[in-house]
């Protein structure tokens, strides 16, 4: 039982480190996207734009897919689950809102 427990926490970590990054670029990709001034060049937008919200996309799902692997979180790992459930959730949510508004 203690190698399972700890199999579910390196799993649980995993999730949340693809889950930060799925959020972090969902997330800057949907804001390239809002009408204000820019903070880079309009070329730089242009370019990765597309990239970051395909990678927002992709990460927010692989980290979906380890919610039944991570799923049994024992005691405060809990919460670090339902960190990365949202977190992949709104990169996958925001990279795929890019993806639709440009294709």
């Amino acid at each position: 039982m203690e190698r399972r427990s700890r199999v579910v926490h390196v799993i649980t970590i995993i999730q949340l480190a693809i889950a930060s990054v799925a959020f972090f670029t969902g997330s800057f990709a949907f804001l390239e996207t809002l009408p204000t001034p820019p903070l880079f060049e309009i070329q730089f937008i242009s370019n990765t734009r597309p990239i970051l919200a395909e990678i927002g996309v992709t990460l927010g799902v692989v980290g979906l897919l380890l919610i039944p692997l991570a799923v049994r979180a024992p005691g405060r790992w809990q919460w670090v689950f339902i960190a990365s459930i949202v977190l992949a959730a709104a990169g996958f949510a925001g990279g795929l809102f890019v993806v639709w508004m440009t294709g």
